[in-house]
């Protein structure tokens, strides 16, 4: 796995198996973000300067990735907030919240060919 989204994505175990959610989520956050500019990299040549998980998924232009996100709304609205809490605010998640959104992070690096299971 390419340095940071492998990284982000353990981190984010880390932090959850201390029931630490909030940055768990900012860490798969950032595994997704670095995933998809990843892919953009070596598919398109470039990457948008956007944060926004919504955005990035449709700029990429995949069809695994447009199917898996298609239904996920809550989890990508999750990602969002929880990029945005973790510096401003003070948000709690549970543990239910981390394991739907590192499912489907997990389903989006799958799509992408970061990783394999």
């Amino acid at each position: 796995m390419p340095r940071g989204q492998g990284t982000s994505f353990e981190e984010g175990s880390r932090d959850a198996a201390k029931k630490r959610y909030d940055i768990a989520l900012f860490h798969l956050k950032q595994a997704l973000q670095l995933g998809i500019k990843a892919y953009m990299l070596r598919t398109k040549g470039d990457f948008p300067k956007v944060h926004d998980s919504g955005m990035l998924i449709k700029l990429a232009e995949n069809q695994c990735l447009a199917k898996l996100a298609g239904g996920m709304w809550y989890d990508v609205s999750i990602l969002n907030d929880a990029y945005i809490a973790s510096r401003y605010l003070a948000r709690e998640y549970s543990g239910k919240e981390y394991r739907s959104v590192r499912s489907f992070v997990r389903g989006v690096l799958k799509c992408l060919g970061i990783i394999e299971s």
